[in-house]
């Protein structure tokens, strides 16, 4: 069954790819970004959240070339924060992917620039494709919510600056941080399907959950994982002093925490029946995932 989904994860992203690179690069762009945005676009990437979002629309009966301009704008978000996580005055990786980090490809101030023109362009698609001005209005306000300070960005400033390092508020980091793009990707299916609030909140909180799993997953990679297959540093947080969930629970208590979250994710994901198929198979696949 994982190997079915992960061929069927692989064809998305394949297609998903190819409109990625189309709308983050622009001919009328000065040649340097250009380049720097084509880099980031061949890197490639697991390309969950945009996944989500186009198969939580598609519960709503809407098609994939109708989502996929709030997928590539939610992709745009992410990889900012990736470009800009890397940065020596953040987390200072040289490997993103397999491939160098993009101020190592380049030089720090095009990885900032790269960055802030996904950021911004992410709204600008989504103004000039969704031409129902109320959708549009509703995707950016969300986007802007929990990219913001009280989502993604809030979340980075607590990772740099933790509160402190108990359990409630590395959960309340990791929420923030990692959670609350993914909440969003599965809240843009719900918002494109103009589903009901019920159904909104259904889909928010299988992000949520999702988010916090996919998160548990991360910590035991970078304790467990093989840096040739993640693409990226391992023992990174153990290297600058940082508690995760792992120090809290174990290995083996934090695998028991991340089945739980996705039993509780399955449980909301079985109303929607065959629709939500590749939603459900999604669910087994973060957990058991080595990169």
């Amino acid at each position: 069954m994982q190997h079915d989904f992960k061929e069927y994860l692989e064809t998305f992203s394949k297609n998903f790819d190819i409109e990625f690179s189309s709308l983050i690069t622009n001919e009328g762009y000065p040649k340097t970004l250009y380049d720097s945005l084509s880099y980031v676009a061949s890197t490639g990437g697991k390309r969950l959240r945009p996944f989500i979002v186009c198969e939580s629309a598609a519960l709503f009966d809407i098609p994939f070339r109708e989502s996929i301009y709030a997928a590539v704008a939610i992709e745009m978000i992410h990889c900012y924060s990736l470009i800009h996580d890397d940065l020596p005055a953040m987390d200072d990786d040289n490997i993103r992917r397999g491939h160098e980090t993009l101020h190592i490809k380049f030089d720090e101030a095009i990885a900032i620039l790269t960055g802030d023109v996904l950021l911004t362009d992410a709204f600008y698609i989504i103004s000039k494709f969704y031409k129902d001005s109320e959708l549009a209005k509703t995707l950016i306000f969300l986007l802007s919510e929990y990219s913001g300070g009280k989502g993604m960005l809030g979340g980075q400033i607590l990772d740099l600056y933790p509160i402190s390092e108990n359990l409630k508020d590395i959960n309340y980091m990791n929420k923030l941080k990692t959670g609350a793009l993914i909440e969003c990707s599965a809240s843009f299916g719900a918002i494109l399907g103009k589903a009901d609030k019920n159904h909104q909140k259904k889909l928010a909180k299988f992000g949520s959950l999702i988010g916090a799993a996919f998160q548990i997953t991360d910590d035991i990679l970078d304790v467990r994982g093989k840096e040739e297959i993640i693409g990226k540093k391992v023992n990174k947080d153990k290297s600058k002093g940082k508690l995760t969930l792992i120090d809290h629970y174990g290995i083996e208590g934090a695998q028991k925490q991340a089945r739980k979250i996705i039993d509780e994710a399955q449980k909301i994901i079985k109303i929607y029946g065959n629709n939500g198929k590749h939603l459900y198979k999604l669910t087994d696949y973060i957990i058991n995932r080595n990169k």
